[in-house]
């Protein structure tokens, strides 16, 4: 059985990895009920929600993608800077739930990915995380919808 990640430690990995790359974090206050998250990579600041729950935890790292991770130059296009957020996200996740990967799915499916092509971006992604860890002890096997 995995480890139980708590709350604390999703909040305190966000933190390090911002003081890591010099990012300044703007927090959206919770009783807003759109989410507004964003990324400028201009002043390197990051918009996201507190860290109460997976969800706004791997938000949060796709972000920090966005400024850090793979694919996020201007000769990319919007859906491979997304890719490449989302990647970042995986890769530095200490905790990746089915709720992660709805949030993720969600989120690359409102850019106009079809099913099939989250199947693909989906294995390749797992693909990216076992050839990191040597392994998937945290990360679920998500069954995609038929």
């Amino acid at each position: 059985m995995p480890n139980l990640v708590k709350r604390i430690d999703m909040a305190l990995h966000i933190q390090e990895l911002c003081a890591e790359h010099k990012i300044t974090v703007k927090y959206q206050p919770l009783d807003d009920i759109t989410p507004c998250y964003y990324a400028n990579q201009k002043t390197k600041v990051i918009m996201i929600r507190p860290t109460k729950n997976t969800g706004y935890y791997v938000s949060a790292l796709h972000e920090i993608g966005h400024l850090v991770g793979e694919n996020q130059s201007r000769d990319n296009d919007l859906l491979e800077k997304e890719i490449g957020a989302w990647k970042y996200a995986m890769e530095q996740a200490i905790v990746w739930t089915d709720t992660a990967t709805r949030i993720m799915k969600k989120a690359l499916c409102s850019y106009g990915v079809t099913e099939e092509q989250f199947k693909g971006i989906w294995s390749d992604l797992l693909e990216d995380r076992m050839y990191l860890t040597g392994g998937l002890n945290y990360l679920p096997t998500y069954n995609l919808p038929r």
